[in-house]
């Protein structure tokens, strides 16, 4: 056995660990500030502003976002009777690197549009990305999260 036992669920399925959970927050970064921004009625269309002065940019970043917020919660409905989740939850670590480096995309598109002027929250967002990216394809521990055990 290569996990403690704590890390496992009822049904026999390896947790996801903390550092992915705070991963998809992350993807899903744009959806954290739609509800803040919701939660604050005086001032949420100028949080919005703030943020995201395109509102197009708003909008692909909630669409980018829902793959991460599916995953969250579809990782927590496993159970051996549920089969289409676990083909779906298995093929989350390939939908999580294909969003990650979608939003990396759209992250050096920002910086393409300011003709490559520095700005320290697009440097922070791609170091981010980037680490996230390898942390997601190289872990070991995310890996077997996403694999399903033989059920019997």
């Amino acid at each position: 056995m290569r996990y403690a036992i704590e890390q496992y669920d009822k049904h026999g399925f390896l947790k996801a660990p903390k550092l992915l959970w705070f991963s998809w927050l992350f993807l899903a970064k744009a959806w954290i500030v739609f509800v803040v921004a919701g939660a604050s009625r005086e001032s949420g269309s100028k949080i919005l502003s703030i943020v995201y002065p395109d509102h197009t940019m708003l909008y692909l970043g909630l669409a980018m976002g829902v793959p991460s917020i599916a995953l969250m919660w579809l990782v927590n409905l496993r159970s051996p009777e549920r089969h289409w989740v676990n083909r779906i939850v298995a093929w989350g670590r390939s939908i999580t690197l294909v969003t990650a480096t979608l939003q990396l995309s759209q992250t050096m598109y920002h910086v393409y549009l300011v003709h490559g002027a520095f700005s320290w929250t697009n440097g922070a967002v791609m170091l981010l990305l980037l680490w996230l990216i390898i942390y997601v394809a190289r872990s070991r521990s995310v890996r077997d999260s996403f694999h399903n055990p033989p059920m019997h």
